[in-house]
């Protein structure tokens, strides 16, 4: 994505259904516009939607007008705004985090807090509650990225988040994303 391009950040809460997907990112191109970065999950059974289009001017202005009667016509809710590129963050490497445990109304409280303590930025978390498939207990998986500063030292925080596991009865995973 060049400096140049003209962004419009979009989100989108819709009734899950087939083809809605296709729908939205048909609506976006059918204006000019391209999707340059997209976020889709299942919230119970809506669907979410965040994504950067780019264009010309002109072209996101037409997606602009339009997507009051596209949010009508797929019967979603949408929001959206003119936006600038994601900054960079040379200062940090990103990693990515997992943590397996029986589920607790804290969970995600205590690894926000433990990385908020550490200095580390958290821009991307997902979960998900779960029966076990082996014994039905209810337990949660939580995925992070988070960009951890390039003066920390990676194993001391390795070492901290492996205790914060141990205390919150959960299995955990800190390494480095390659890509």
């Amino acid at each position: 994505m060049s400096t140049a391009d003209n962004l419009l950040s979009i989100s989108v809460l819709a009734t899950s259904r087939p083809r809605i997907t296709l729908d939205l990112f048909r609506a976006v191109r059918e204006r000019g516009c391209e999707i340059e970065d997209c976020r889709l999950a299942p919230a119970g059974d809506h669907i979410g939607a965040s994504l950067v289009a780019s264009g010309s001017w002109a072209a996101l202005g037409k997606l602009e007008t339009a997507l009051p009667n596209i949010a009508q016509k797929f019967d979603m809710q949408v929001q959206f705004a003119r936006c600038g590129e994601r900054p960079a963050v040379p200062d940090y490497r990103p990693y990515a985090v997992e943590v397996f445990a029986p589920q607790h109304a804290d969970l995600i409280v205590h690894l926000l807090e433990f990385f908020a303590g550490q200095d580390v930025d958290v821009p991307e978390v997902m979960s998900q509650k779960y029966a076990s498939q082996h014994t039905g207990a209810s337990m949660c998986s939580v995925h992070m990225v988070v960009h951890v500063p390039v003066s920390q030292h990676p194993q001391a925080l390795r070492e901290s988040f492996m205790d914060l596991c141990d205390d919150l009865n959960a299995d955990g995973l800190l390494d480095p994303i390659k890509t």
